[in-house]
């Protein structure tokens, strides 16, 4: 049952109100505008709806309301005024305090009930609602929290695998993740990259699969240090990777920004900045902005631990490495995010004993 508060000095309005509204909602009749503010304080659960006369002495109905929507705990409780003033001024007055409706004194018992009811059946379908929102919205973060899961296991899953097949595949995974958050978030404080905490956090995860596509290539071509027809099979991973990528994006029917960093470096993180990259070419702007951030990292990483031909079959160290990626800056980088890259190097190195 409805709860309505009636606030009037006059007892017969007040006995009137409450014998026309009692036999369907929960009255409160209260006979001054200080005992209203001290019972709605107190009060452990509001009512639905106040019905508040304007001319009271002491403190007038204005003064209520004035007071009611100035507290947070009531400042939603609907308002009725109730008064004997017939002028434009004064209802327009209430209107502007917070009312949401005005009844003109004397009024009729089957009227006052009328424009009641027609206020609570616009509380109880704001509640509706809300509720329906509130409902909506529970759901979609459950959904949102699913397909998070199911990318941390289809990411885990992946690496795991890379790792069972070549374990050094799958620890380069694991760096390439933490040496990218240490470079992202410095480039999410260069305000022109317009990244969010949440896209740092999305890409470098994403990145751990940034080398899907060794799965459906050959071990002889994946762990080959030969030049020829195997290192052009070898290439060939990024354009498997993003055809997987882009299949389980199909199949899942969402387009996700973990979904498309992932495609985008999968295929892309071979491009170099000048255009002499692979698989399309692509240079400078042209490759996307998460491709050429972790074409910075992977290759650094390459050049501490994998023992290829870019470092004569030896592990360089952080110097050397450095020293190696500064006098690529220019051909296969991108010279800004390479700067960027520099002023981490501290925290890239004390990752990478």
């Amino acid at each position: 049952m409805e709860k309505i508060m009636i606030v009037d000095d006059n007892m017969a309005n007040l006995i009137m109100a409450k014998k026309t509204l009692e036999d369907i909602y929960e009255v409160i009749p209260v006979s001054s505008g200080i005992s209203a503010l001290e019972c709605l304080n107190d009060m452990p659960e509001l009512p639905d709806l106040v019905l508040l006369d304007v001319d009271m002495p002491n403190i007038n109905g204005f003064q209520v309301i004035s007071e009611i929507k100035n507290k947070k705990k009531l400042t939603n409780i609907p308002i009725i005024f109730l008064t004997a003033q017939d002028d434009d001024v004064t209802e327009l007055e209430g209107y502007n305090l917070g009312a949401v409706d005005y009844i003109k004194k004397p009024y009729a018992a089957n009227l006052l009930k009328k424009r009641v009811d027609i206020q609570i059946q616009l509380i109880l379908q704001q509640r509706k609602i809300a509720e329906y929102t509130s409902n909506l919205s529970s759901s979609v973060q459950e959904k949102v929290k699913r397909f998070v899961e199911l990318q941390y296991s289809v990411v885990e899953m992946f690496v795991g695998m890379l790792e069972k097949r070549n374990a050094f595949e799958g620890q380069h995974a694991k760096r390439i993740e933490k040496d990218m958050e240490v470079f992202l978030s410095a480039i999410a404080r260069q305000e022109k990259y317009g990244l969010s905490a949440d896209d740092c956090a999305t890409i470098s995860f994403a990145a751990k699969i940034h080398d899907l596509g060794k799965l459906c290539i050959s071990d002889k071509f994946v762990e080959s240090k030969k030049g020829g027809f195997e290192a052009e099979a070898l290439k060939t991973h990024t354009l498997l990777g993003a055809e997987t990528i882009s299949k389980i994006t199909q199949l899942a029917s969402n387009n996700s920004n973990f979904m498309t960093y992932a495609l985008n470096m999968c295929r892309s993180h071979h491009e170099n900045w000048d255009g002499s990259g692979y698989p399309d070419r692509s240079q400078g702007e042209r490759i996307p902005l998460e491709a050429r951030v972790l074409a910075i990292v992977n290759t650094y990483d390459n050049l501490r631990y994998a023992q290829g031909p870019m470092t004569d079959g030896r592990r360089l160290t952080h110097q050397e490495a450095m020293m190696k990626l500064k006098f690529l800056k220019y051909t296969m980088f991108d010279a800004n995010l390479m700067e960027i890259f520099l002023s981490v190097e501290k925290e890239i190195a004390a990752l990478n004993p």
